[in-house]
C-alpha cells in the first residue's frame, strides 16, 4: 500500500502538496504550521485513497472539524464531500472543479 498523499486546493485553484507525516500508510497527517499558513486560502482539502473515493470513518470525523470540502482521489474516481448539519453529502465534482484540474488530480497517484 502506498502512503496517502495530501494536498490543499487554494481559492485560486492552485494545488499545494503537503508532506504526509503519518506513520501509517492508510492515513494522513500534516505539520500544523504547514497547514495553518494556508488556512485562510483553502478551497478544499485533497487526499488519495488506494481503492475508492468513499470517506473513511476517520475522514468523516475530521470533515466535521473543518468548514471546507474534501476531495478524495483514487485510481478510478474523484469525489467531493462536504459536512453540514451533522451529515456528509457528495458535491458534484464537475461543478466544483474544472476538468483540467480533475486531470491534474489524477496524476497525484
Amino acid at each position: 500500500m502506498k502512503k496517502e498523499k495530501i494536498c490543499i486546493l487554494l481559492n485560486d485553484n492552485k494545488i499545494v502538496l503537503l508532506h504526509n507525516i503519518s506513520k501509517q500508510d492508510n492515513r494522513f497527517e500534516v505539520n500544523a504550521e504547514d497547514f495553518y499558513k494556508y488556512l485562510e486560502k483553502i478551497k478544499a482539502l485533497i487526499h488519495t485513497h488506494e481503492k475508492n473515493c468513499e470517506p473513511s470513518i476517520i475522514d468523516q470525523m475530521n470533515m466535521s472539524l473543518w468548514n471546507f470540502p474534501w476531495i478524495i482521489v483514487s485510481k478510478n474516481c474523484i469525489k467531493v464531500f462536504k459536512y453540514s448539519d451533522f451529515s456528509i453529502f457528495e458535491v458534484d465534482v464537475n461543478t466544483f472543479i474544472p476538468q483540467e484540474l480533475q486531470n491534474l488530480l489524477m496524476q497525484l497517484l
